[in-house]
This record gives C-alpha cells, sequence and structure tokens, in this order.
C-alpha cells in the first residue's frame, strides 16, 4: 500500500468519527464519552450501624443487668430463706430451753415443796387451844366437829349432840376415823369435866397434823347441865 492510500484511510477514519461524534451529539439517547462518577451515600448505613452497636450495647447492657438482679434476687431470696430458717431455729430453741427451764424450775419447786412439807409435818404441831363452854357453844352453832374422846359406854348414856364417838382409851382401834376426817377444819374434843382424856385426844391429833384443834374443859357435865343440845 502507497502513501497516498493511506492517506485516504485515515481520511475515511477521521470523517467517520466525526460523523459518529456528531450523530451521538445530536441523539437525545447520546452515550457519554466520559462515565459519570457513581456516588454512593454510605451516611445513612453508617447511621444505622451506629444505631445498630448502640442497640446491641443496650441489650447487652440489660442482659447484664438481668442476669444481676436475678442473681442479687437469689441473693435475697437465699438470705431471707436462710434467715427465716434462723429465726425458726432460735424460736425452737428458746422454746426448748424454756421448756427445760420450766421443767427443772418445777421439779425444784416440787422438791422444795416436798421438803417443806416434810418439815411442817415433823416440826410443826400447832398446839391445841383450851376453851370454855360460851366458845364451845358458839362453835357448836357454826357446825363444827365434836368428838367425845369417853368410853363407848359413857358416850351411848349421853353426849354432845351430833358428836363423833372416838375413845382415846381404844385410839388405835379409832384411828382410821381421824385418818378419814380433813386435818384443816376445826375440831372439839371433850370428855367428862373429872377426866383429861379429851387433852391427850387434843394433842395426839395435834401430832397427826390436825391444825384447829380446841378442848372443851367444861365437857358433857358442863354442857348437860346448861341445858345445851344433846343426845
Amino acid at each position: 500500500m502507497n502513501k497516498k492510500a493511506l492517506i485516504h484511510i485515515v481520511y475515511i477514519l477521521l470523517i467517520t468519527l466525526l460523523a459518529g461524534i456528531f450523530f451521538n451529539i445530536s441523539n437525545p439517547n447520546r452515550i457519554q464519552f466520559v462515565a459519570n462518577e457513581k456516588r454512593v451515600d454510605f451516611s445513612a448505613s453508617d447511621s444505622l450501624l451506629n444505631a445498630l452497636r448502640i442497640q446491641d450495647s443496650l441489650q447487652k447492657a440489660a442482659d447484664s443487668l438481668l442476669k444481676l438482679s436475678g442473681s442479687r434476687e437469689d441473693s435475697l431470696r437465699l438470705a431471707l430463706e436462710k434467715h427465716k430458717q434462723d429465726s425458726i431455729l432460735a424460736a425452737n430453741k428458746t422454746d426448748s430451753l424454756k421448756r427445760i427451764q420450766d421443767s427443772v424450775n418445777a421439779a425444784n419447786q416440787k422438791k422444795e415443796d416436798s421438803i417443806k412439807n416434810a418439815q411442817n409435818q415433823v416440826t410443826e404441831i400447832v398446839k391445841p387451844v383450851d376453851i370454855k363452854i360460851d366458845f364451845a357453844k358458839a362453835l357448836f352453832d357454826k357446825k363444827y366437829r365434836f368428838l367425845d374422846a369417853r368410853d363407848a359406854a359413857d358416850f351411848n348414856a349421853g353426849h354432845i349432840q351430833g358428836a363423833m364417838n372416838i375413845p382415846f382409851h381404844e385410839i388405835e382401834k379409832y384411828k382410821d376415823r381421824l385418818n378419814d376426817l380433813p386435818k384443816d377444819q376445826v375440831y372439839v374434843t371433850y370428855c367428862s369435866a373429872a377426866c383429861d382424856v379429851s387433852i391427850d385426844m387434843a394433842y395426839y391429833m395435834a401430832k397427826m397434823g390436825f391444825k384447829k384443834v380446841y378442848i372443851f374443859h367444861g365437857g358433857w357435865d358442863e354442857w348437860k347441865a346448861a341445858g345445851y343440845p344433846a343426845n
């Protein structure tokens, strides 16, 4: 190929290029010679990412707080349960100690009462009181018990109304009658004016534990002479 033909080809290509450029410029759907730079706004994405990270942080914090709260709740529940158990144990211990102390106190009191009763039985003898007919009649009117210390024959021959016959000369035979009588009530012993068995009876009863024994020294003779109730 000669030089002239090469030049013709270059002209043809140049004319074709210029015609193409003109056509592309005049065409509304032309092709851009230089591609437009693609602009992407990642600001929203970044904001969302930051929000997500904040949300994750808050969730982790919430989980931690929930776990801590649960742990503290468990600890508090265990502490309350332990306090409750301790209170029950303390109450049971206190109650047991109180029961033991009450038992000890009751045993000591029973021991002291037994000793006191034994001492009273051994040492406490209430001396009988000597009385005259006027006081004897006052006791009779109050329905107190009169004890006739004479023999059964003398008693059957006549005695103060309502009197019980316990012959002192046969005291062992009639001792059960005395044992059946309450020891804290009032009793009046008597015989006849000339005998002393009423005195012996009264002191015998005092040694048995009777505490309110009176000796009517005038006895049956004085009572009968006064005309007081008799059998």
